[in-house]
């Protein structure tokens, strides 16, 4: 059981937070669960305990510690700025940076004895890898940009108040039920569905995580003793160009739809190599990716075609 206190998850209806709250029901935890808003599918049960939370609500995350009292804190809510009509910068700025930053200062006032944050590989931006955790932040994106803002003012915090914050940098998580708009993620609906797949050339290279892996090196954060203060990177510690993963995608799926590489070209902040060196991970945590991705993706591609499966007897039925 990995928690014997109460632990809240911010985030917990996305991808990574799904995924975290399933496994932690599994291991015997009823974790508080915050989302900025309730969705009739929100499950309710007595081992998920929902709460509305919208962190940019000012004072709003301090009272909800007060009144649940939480021990453990692990942050996963953030945003890419995507189709916000303020712009990303604003949108990052205001949830990554400002309500993260409020968030740290509530939980250490009430009491909380571990806080794990979420950052990201962008924030290494493009130098030569593997990334260790102490490369200096480099990004070339306004998201890892303001997550790098965030993991500074993290650590800030820790040596000046003592703010029991981890520092955890998945690289590029993967998995069943990742957003459409991932890359990942649409090269096996494509592959699945028989859809033609525009890319570009791939030539960029990425370090995949699956996010189970993911999953434990979060528990493995918030439990691990002595760790306050460090950042840790989550990766797989090999780096794959995307034109290499894509065509494992195609042939895992048995795809005969085209594989269009070269297609279109790739955006600026989409060129940056990203690579982990996991070397703290494994002395700090004592964790090492399990999942290949081979495997992963054979997971991932045999989820989607249940799904459709699933979708097409429903059609049927009606």
């Amino acid at each position: 059981m990995p928690f014997n206190k109460e632990v809240v998850i911010t985030g917990a209806s996305g991808f990574i937070g799904r995924h975290l709250v399933r496994q932690l029901i599994a291991e015997g935890c009823s974790p508080i669960l915050t989302t900025r808003k309730l969705k009739r599918d929100n499950p309710v049960d007595q081992q998920r305990r929902w709460f509305e939370l919208d962190l940019t609500d000012h004072g709003r995350s301090r009272e909800l510690f007060q009144s649940l009292k939480p021990r453990v804190l692990i942050h996963l809510a953030g945003t890419r700025g995507r189709g916000d009509a303020r712009g990303a910068d604003v949108a990052c700025d205001e949830l990554n940076v400002r309500a993260t930053v409020e968030l740290l200062e509530s939980a250490v006032a009430c009491g909380i004895e571990r806080i794990v944050i979420v950052g990201s590989a962008e924030e290494y931006g493009n130098q030569p890898g593997p990334h260790d955790e102490s490369s200096p932040a480099q990004s070339a994106s306004t998201y890892g940009h303001s997550k790098a803002i965030a993991s500074s003012h993290a650590l800030r915090l820790y040596r000046e108040v003592g703010c029991p914050v981890v520092i955890v940098r998945p690289f590029t998580v993967y998995g069943p039920d990742q957003p459409i708009d991932m890359f990942v993620a649409e090269a096996v609906d494509a592959a699945v569905r028989g859809l033609d797949f525009r890319m570009s050339e791939g030539n960029q290279k990425r370090d995949l995580v699956f996010v189970e892996d993911v999953v434990r090196g979060l528990i493995a954060a918030a439990t691990a003793p002595n760790i306050e203060g460090r950042v840790i990177n989550l990766g797989s510690g090999i780096a794959r160009s995307l034109r290499e993963v894509a065509q494992c995608i195609w042939k895992i799926a048995g795809a005969s739809a085209p594989l269009l590489i070269g297609a279109r070209k790739a955006q600026p902040e989409e060129l940056s190599d990203t690579w982990a060196d996991i070397s703290l991970a494994r002395r700090l945590l004592g964790w090492t990716p399990r999942v290949s991705l081979e495997t992963g993706l054979e997971r991932t591609i045999d989820h989607v075609r249940r799904q459709l499966g699933e979708k097409t007897q429903k059609c049927l039925a009606m």
